[in-house]
């Protein structure tokens, strides 16, 4: 039985809660953002959920079992996250949370969620934090680009440590993609990465959010070989 199908069958049967909860604790849940999920420098996320209330005024944090049941809630484009559910609950411990509001769902008091992470622990259940890359995928870009790689051409023949560059649409989950360029170069990124950004600021629409990563990164090696450059360094004479 899938989660949906082990959350219907507790709500009627309780010798099928212990069940449901240790196979909600270890799954993937969506939850519904304040604004487009962003990945810190140090490899976590920022995260800003959103909460609503009950009829009876008390405030709690809505979550979900699958996307499906995310869009119905929802009834419009949002952003969200899939997320494991004992980081989720790790995360939210003084707040209320329900799975699945307006429709077959559950609610989880701070007070239940707060003992649900004290079994875990005790069990030494951990929960999946999975590398945030892995949640991602990489693609084309579906609009075009040109007008920010014939600008980061312009920018990017000037840098002697440049040898390539791409640029491709980056997915995290049921996000809006973000444009991803991946720079293959040599020397501090950093240097590289602020004075282009600041330079592409100019060019890039007001709906597009474009970041940067090196090749030498493995996020920027699966990246890359997902499309062709769109910029080559010309050899130098003594290279040919």
């Amino acid at each position: 039985m899938n989660l949906d199908e082990l959350l219907k069958a507790a709500i009627t049967d309780e010798s099928k809660r212990s069940q449901f909860l240790q196979t909600l604790i270890k799954s993937d849940v969506y939850v519904i953002c304040k604004n487009p999920v962003r990945q810190e420098s140090g490899g976590g996320i920022q995260l800003e959920l959103i909460t609503t209330q009950n009829p009876g005024g008390e405030t709690f944090i809505p979550f979900f079992t699958s996307f499906r049941a995310l869009q119905q809630f929802a009834k419009r484009y949002v952003d969200c996250y899939k997320i494991n559910c004992l980081r989720f609950f790790d995360l939210i411990q003084n707040a209320s949370a329900v799975l699945n509001p307006n429709s077959y769902g559950k609610e989880f008091s701070s007070q239940e969620i707060k003992s649900i992470l004290m079994i875990a622990r005790n069990l030494k259940i951990r929960a999946i934090s999975y590398s945030e890359e892995e949640t991602i995928s990489y693609r084309p870009c579906e609009n075009s680009v040109s007008h920010i790689t014939k600008a980061a051409t312009k920018f990017l023949t000037k840098q002697a440590n440049v040898d390539r560059a791409y640029i491709m649409e980056m997915v995290r989950g049921c996000e809006k993609p973000q444009l991803l360029m991946v720079v293959d170069m040599i020397g501090s990124t950093r240097k590289l990465f602020v004075p282009l950004s600041k330079y592409l600021s100019k060019t890039t629409k007001p709906n597009e959010q474009l970041c940067f990563i090196s090749i030498e990164q493995d996020m920027g090696k699966k990246a890359a070989a997902t499309v062709e450059p769109f910029y080559v360094r010309k050899k130098r004479f003594f290279e040919k």
